[in-house]
Protein backbone atom coordinates (compact mmCIF):
# COMPACT_ATOMS: atom_id res chain seq x y z
CA UNK A 1 0.00 0.00 0.00
CA UNK A 2 2.84 2.38 0.82
CA UNK A 3 4.10 2.72 -2.74
CA UNK A 4 0.79 3.98 -3.73
CA UNK A 5 0.77 6.62 -0.85
CA UNK A 6 -2.52 4.87 0.49
CA UNK A 7 -3.39 5.33 3.60
CA UNK A 8 -3.64 2.21 6.12
CA UNK A 9 -7.00 2.26 8.30
CA UNK A 10 -7.00 -0.96 10.48
CA UNK A 11 -9.97 -2.04 12.71
CA UNK A 12 -8.04 -4.51 15.64
CA UNK A 13 -9.45 -4.21 18.99
CA UNK A 14 -6.31 -6.45 20.05
CA UNK A 15 -3.79 -5.14 17.83
CA UNK A 16 -0.95 -2.74 19.75
CA UNK A 17 -1.22 0.97 19.11
CA UNK A 18 2.58 1.72 19.01
CA UNK A 19 2.77 -1.25 16.90
CA UNK A 20 0.76 0.01 13.89
CA UNK A 21 2.56 3.16 14.27
CA UNK A 22 5.64 1.38 13.71
CA UNK A 23 3.93 0.00 10.53
CA UNK A 24 2.45 3.30 9.56
CA UNK A 25 -1.32 1.81 10.35
CA UNK A 26 -3.89 4.00 11.89
CA UNK A 27 -5.80 2.06 14.65
CA UNK A 28 -9.87 3.10 14.24
CA UNK A 29 -13.02 1.68 15.24
CA UNK A 30 -14.88 -0.49 12.55
CA UNK A 31 -17.61 2.26 12.25
CA UNK A 32 -14.63 4.96 11.24
CA UNK A 33 -12.98 2.79 9.29
CA UNK A 34 -15.97 1.40 6.92
CA UNK A 35 -17.11 5.17 5.74
CA UNK A 36 -13.26 5.77 4.92
CA UNK A 37 -12.15 3.22 3.28
CA UNK A 38 -12.06 2.70 -0.61
CA UNK A 39 -10.58 -0.68 -0.16
CA UNK A 40 -11.79 -3.19 2.77
CA UNK A 41 -9.73 -6.49 3.31
CA UNK A 42 -10.81 -8.64 5.84
CA UNK A 43 -8.04 -10.80 7.65
CA UNK A 44 -9.46 -12.16 10.79
CA UNK A 45 -10.59 -15.56 11.85
CA UNK A 46 -14.09 -16.40 12.44
CA UNK A 47 -15.10 -16.07 15.95
CA UNK A 48 -18.58 -15.39 17.67
CA UNK A 49 -17.44 -11.86 17.71
CA UNK A 50 -16.68 -11.96 13.48
CA UNK A 51 -19.14 -14.49 12.79
CA UNK A 52 -21.01 -12.02 10.12
CA UNK A 53 -18.96 -8.91 10.35
CA UNK A 54 -20.32 -7.84 7.18
CA UNK A 55 -23.99 -8.11 7.49
CA UNK A 56 -26.68 -5.64 6.58
CA UNK A 57 -26.11 -3.34 9.23
CA UNK A 58 -22.22 -3.10 8.35
CA UNK A 59 -22.78 -2.80 4.76
CA UNK A 60 -24.64 0.66 4.88
CA UNK A 61 -21.45 1.86 6.36
CA UNK A 62 -19.33 1.15 3.88
CA UNK A 63 -18.46 3.76 1.16
CA UNK A 64 -20.30 3.70 -1.53
CA UNK A 65 -17.89 2.04 -4.50
CA UNK A 66 -15.73 0.85 -2.07
CA UNK A 67 -14.44 -2.94 -3.00
CA UNK A 68 -14.34 -5.90 -0.72
CA UNK A 69 -11.75 -8.37 0.03
CA UNK A 70 -12.03 -11.19 2.12
CA UNK A 71 -9.58 -13.67 2.22
CA UNK A 72 -9.87 -15.16 5.43
CA UNK A 73 -12.82 -17.16 6.18
CA UNK A 74 -16.56 -17.31 4.69
CA UNK A 75 -18.35 -17.01 7.74
CA UNK A 76 -16.94 -13.58 8.04
CA UNK A 77 -19.74 -12.26 5.36
CA UNK A 78 -23.23 -12.38 6.37
CA UNK A 79 -24.33 -14.03 2.85
CA UNK A 80 -23.41 -14.30 -0.58
CA UNK A 81 -26.50 -12.70 -1.14
CA UNK A 82 -25.87 -9.87 0.71
CA UNK A 83 -22.62 -9.53 -1.85
CA UNK A 84 -25.01 -9.46 -4.61
CA UNK A 85 -27.50 -6.89 -3.39
CA UNK A 86 -24.52 -4.71 -2.88
CA UNK A 87 -22.78 -5.11 -5.98
CA UNK A 88 -25.95 -4.62 -8.23
CA UNK A 89 -26.70 -1.76 -6.35
CA UNK A 90 -23.53 0.25 -6.56
CA UNK A 91 -22.72 0.02 -3.12
CA UNK A 92 -19.84 -2.44 -3.75
CA UNK A 93 -17.49 -1.58 -7.01
CA UNK A 94 -16.26 -5.07 -7.03
CA UNK A 95 -15.76 -8.35 -4.91
CA UNK A 96 -13.13 -10.21 -4.27
CA UNK A 97 -13.26 -13.91 -2.73
CA UNK A 98 -11.12 -16.52 -1.34
CA UNK A 99 -12.84 -18.20 0.67
CA UNK A 100 -16.44 -18.80 0.88
CA UNK A 101 -19.72 -20.09 3.54
CA UNK A 102 -20.64 -23.00 2.35
CA UNK A 103 -17.54 -23.98 0.82
CA UNK A 104 -17.81 -25.20 -1.03
CA UNK A 105 -20.15 -22.76 -2.63
CA UNK A 106 -23.16 -23.50 -4.90
CA UNK A 107 -21.25 -21.80 -8.34
CA UNK A 108 -25.19 -21.88 -9.38
CA UNK A 109 -25.30 -18.96 -7.10
CA UNK A 110 -26.24 -15.30 -8.72
CA UNK A 111 -22.29 -14.09 -7.33
CA UNK A 112 -20.54 -15.81 -9.27
CA UNK A 113 -22.50 -14.56 -12.84
CA UNK A 114 -21.27 -10.85 -11.74
CA UNK A 115 -18.82 -9.60 -13.48
CA UNK A 116 -16.95 -7.41 -11.30
CA UNK A 117 -16.59 -10.49 -8.79
CA UNK A 118 -13.55 -12.23 -9.08
CA UNK A 119 -12.93 -15.32 -7.00
CA UNK A 120 -10.48 -17.49 -6.48
CA UNK A 121 -10.57 -21.62 -4.88
CA UNK A 122 -9.09 -20.66 -1.13
CA UNK A 123 -5.50 -20.53 -2.60
CA UNK A 124 -4.26 -17.51 -2.02
CA UNK A 125 -1.74 -18.48 0.79
CA UNK A 126 -0.17 -21.12 -1.32
CA UNK A 127 2.85 -18.73 -2.60
CA UNK A 128 5.94 -20.12 -2.29
CA UNK A 129 7.07 -17.77 0.34
CA UNK A 130 4.28 -18.86 2.41
CA UNK A 131 4.29 -23.06 2.21
CA UNK A 132 8.20 -22.26 2.95
CA UNK A 133 6.99 -20.98 6.44
CA UNK A 134 4.45 -23.05 6.76
CA UNK A 135 6.92 -26.22 6.26
CA UNK A 136 9.91 -24.68 8.26
CA UNK A 137 7.38 -24.21 10.95
CA UNK A 138 6.40 -27.28 10.96
CA UNK A 139 10.09 -29.04 10.51
CA UNK A 140 11.03 -26.92 13.95
CA UNK A 141 8.04 -28.40 15.95
CA UNK A 142 8.65 -31.54 15.18
CA UNK A 143 12.39 -31.38 15.97
CA UNK A 144 11.56 -29.52 19.44
CA UNK A 145 9.10 -32.78 19.90
CA UNK A 146 12.02 -34.95 19.48
CA UNK A 147 14.37 -32.77 21.13
CA UNK A 148 12.25 -33.37 24.59
CA UNK A 149 10.96 -30.01 23.76
CA UNK A 150 6.86 -28.45 23.62
CA UNK A 151 6.64 -27.15 19.86
CA UNK A 152 5.54 -23.82 19.48
CA UNK A 153 2.20 -24.29 17.93
CA UNK A 154 -0.11 -27.08 19.58
CA UNK A 155 -3.45 -27.16 18.79
CA UNK A 156 -4.15 -29.50 22.08
CA UNK A 157 -2.00 -27.86 24.70
CA UNK A 158 -3.28 -29.07 27.27
CA UNK A 159 -1.66 -32.48 26.25
CA UNK A 160 1.20 -30.68 27.98
CA UNK A 161 -0.37 -30.23 31.28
Amino acid sequence: MRPFNMRILAYDPYASRDRARELGVELVSLEEMLPQSDFISLHVPVTPETRGLINRRTMMLIKRGACLINIARGGLVESLDLLVEALESGALEGVGLDVFDPEPPDFGHPLFRQPNCLTSPHALAMTTGAMFKVFKSMAEDVAAVLNGNRPRFVVNPEVFG
